[in-house]
């Protein structure tokens, strides 16, 4: 790094403390708390003592929340408790009303008593255990002050064996006799406090900056705690060049004793399975990582919308996606989870700006897929550097803040000098998606050679858009030409003059626009077989094994099936999805038919999938496409090597729905993917 490098970051790094303490300075001050924690493992409970520094000008007369099953009393001579709500069977929590003496803004208190409510279905409110202890904000095992951000310094006791971790900077940390002691402290305001505690083993790495990484085990794993290790500072980094220096100390890895997948401030707290997933560590944890800024450090104000969700898996799932080019294919994704779950239920539609949080999979298609493609066709109309000089903008003037899309159109207008008032409402505000049509494709050859082309760009649903559609020109000499059309009426005409005549026009070919879907845009997948209401199994009674993969795989199915013996000829349903089982002739022909516009081949001895070559007799695959005479009608053809067992494997294939081609050689699937789509209403030939 050069001294003008090492200034630069320098820099940043005092403007952000400047930030910081203008934040502290110009809005309330936090509630503070000072406390000492003691958990008893075996006992199921914790005491624990909490002195309270309430802001200057606070009410003297204030209510909080407390865990039902703790039992509070003041230590702090002139101030007072009173129960103002017992527990009822529907709340974990009760409410206390304090009264501040006339002495000062501080109160002491003393609570105790057993937080244990059993895991069922992955889900507790928290709890303490021989296991571990995992305590959120919403465990209420400290007092809690709604709508009150708070900093703190906890000192939490364990037994010697265990490790705690509460977000802030680890202070210190000691074992005496059978006791370890850590210290905690937050200056700087947060939303909760949490508290994990366990018989963790603790690997850790001191990064570049300072910032320290930590991964705790409830095993030990050195190789997967490298894993972590290794990557997550390389988020941090990549974070704090695109958006600001990373806001806490430290960033841990944390091992539940439950299937979890939380992000929390400073650390996610994963369950014992997800955290040995080998796609966490390019998915979810990036994801994790990033909601230290957006979520974390800038707060949701959950009443005017989730936004936070979008952002970041735009930010972290996609950027993954775009690191290994298939950013394309996690836009289609967005728009294709879109389609089935709202546009096909309408009833389930909301905007954008009324999620609050994931709860099925339609809510997931609006608050994650539509939010994500909102911030993609910010980034598509300004440009990289441009949104980022937004978004950074966005970060550092509301940091610590709860904040809405309202504060994002700010950043973004005043980066941009733009009135962008009606691109955020019309994505936000509105239900549903445009849906585009091309027609009037007309091509005339000038005197001097050129050519001058026309077309018509509609818009089908009845309220227009405001859209800029790519559109891309193929000519005849292997030349592009790229338009951006801006569509704003119902029907618009557009042109281009070239010099070469064009032989293909694709209009938002790469799904930058967030809209409906037509169906021959979509690429065949397995999720068209397993929601389809009506399946027709085709397979060769001597084959062993067939008729029992399609009765097996029949019972995972939604719809009706039909099963049908197959000898020398296929006569195929006209409706409904069709499965081919096994090696038969007349179905390795049948697709030879169907897929001979993709890059397939097929043999006697081998399959060539997109230029890889495969042995029939080591591997098991399926193909899945539309049927050309019927493209409503999705076909499946199924086969399998002596190393699958068909009943197995029918059972394995549920769960890789969203594929549309895939070679098992054993149980591991060896290629994936799906068919490009080749031909659509918004593709035409010219």
């Amino acid at each position: 790094m050069s001294r003008t490098q090492a200034l630069h970051k320098l820099m940043i790094v005092i403007g952000l403390l400047f930030i910081l303490l203008v934040t502290l300075q110009t809005h309330a001050e936090p509630l503070h708390h000072k406390m000492l924690v003691e958990v008893y493992p075996g006992l199921k409970m914790l005491k624990a003592q909490d002195t309270l520094t309430f802001p200057k000008g606070s009410p003297r007369k204030v209510s909080f929340l407390l865990h039902k099953d703790l039992r509070i009393s003041v230590t702090s001579t002139d101030d007072s408790i009173v129960l103002l709500h017992p527990a009822t069977n529907d709340e974990p929590y009760v409410e206390y009303g304090l009264q501040l003496g006339t002495q000062d803004n501080k109160v002491s208190v003393s609570f105790y008593g057993v937080i244990y409510d059993p895991v069922l279905n992955d889900d507790s409110t928290g709890l303490i255990s021989p296991e571990g202890a995992t305590l959120f904000g919403s465990t209420y095992w400290y007092p809690f002050f709604l709508d009150t951000q708070k900093s703190f310094d906890v000192t939490v006791q364990t037994p010697a064996d265990w490790r705690s971790l509460v977000q802030g900077q680890i202070v210190s940390t000691e074992v005496q006799n059978s006791l370890r002691t850590s210290r905690f402290v937050e200056i700087y305001p947060q939303q909760e406090i949490y508290l994990v505690a366990g018989p963790f083993h603790n690997y850790e790495v001191d990064m570049k900056n300072g910032k320290k990484v930590q991964v705790l085990l409830r095993k030990e794993d050195p190789a997967l705690a490298q894993h972590f290790l290794t990557l997550v500072p390389d988020y941090i980094e990549h974070y704090s060049e695109t958006i600001s220096p990373y806001p806490y100390s430290s960033f841990t890895v944390v091992e539940n004793f439950w299937e979890t997948g939380y992000g929390m401030p400073s650390f996610t707290l994963l369950g014992p399975t997800v955290i040995r997933l080998p796609f966490i560590l390019n998915s979810s944890l990036p994801h994790e990582v990033l909601h230290n800024w957006w979520g974390n450090s800038v707060f949701v104000d959950y009443e005017k919308g989730n936004w936070c969700e979008g952002l970041t898996s735009y930010m972290a799932d996609y950027w993954q996606q775009e690191k290994i080019a298939n950013d394309r294919g996690y836009r289609l994704n967005a728009l294709i989870g879109y389609s089935d779950f709202v546009t096909a239920n309408p009833s389930n539609d909301f905007p954008v700006r009324e999620f609050r949080g994931r709860h099925n999979s339609s809510s997931q298609a609006i608050g994650y897929g539509k939010s994500m493609m909102f911030f993609h066709m910010l980034e598509f109309r300004f440009g990289k550097e441009t949104f980022k000089q937004a978004l950074q903008d966005f970060y550092t003037q509301n940091l610590f803040q709860k904040v809405s899309f309202i504060e994002i159109q700010k950043s973004f207008e005043k980066v941009t000098n733009q009135n962008l008032e009606g691109f955020f409402s019309q994505w936000l505000d509105r239900k549903g998606a445009p849906q585009i049509e091309l027609t009037d494709v007309k091509v005339m050859k000038w005197l001097d050679g050129s050519f001058s082309t026309t077309y018509v760009l509609s818009q089908l649903q009845e309220d227009p858009y405001e859209l800029s559609i790519p559109v891309v020109w193929k000519l005849e000499s292997g030349e592009e030409i790229r338009q951006l059309a801006r569509l704003t009426e119902k029907s618009q005409i557009y042109s281009i003059v070239s010099r070469s005549r064009p032989v293909k026009i694709s209009v938002d070919s790469d799904y930058h626009v967030f809209r409906n879907l037509y169906l021959e845009e979509r690429p065949a997948t397995l999720s068209s077989i397993l929601g389809n209401p009506s399946v027709h199994f085709y397979f060769d009674p001597t084959h062993a094994g067939a008729e029992s993969f399609a009765q097996t795989w029949a019972k995972n199915l939604s719809g009706k099936s039909s099963f049908h013996t197959v000898t020398d000829s296929l006569t195929l349903a006209s409706n409904g999805a069709l499965v081919l089982i096994g090696d038969k002739e007349v179905f390795s022909s049948f697709m030879k038919t169907q897929l001979q516009e993709q890059s397939f081949s097929l043999n006697d001895k081998t399959m060539t999938l997109e230029g890889q070559e495969f042995k029939l007799d080591e591997t098991s695959s399926v193909l899945v496409t539309r049927l050309k005479s019927n493209p409503q009608q999705t076909v499946v053809w199924v086969r399998w090597s002596k190393d699958n067992n068909p009943i197995e494997w029918a059972g394995r294939l549920t769960h890789y729905g969203s594929f549309g081609t895939l070679v098992f050689k054993g149980r591991p699937v060896v290629f994936k993917g799906t068919w490009p789509v080749l031909q659509s209403p918004l593709q035409r030939s010219l």
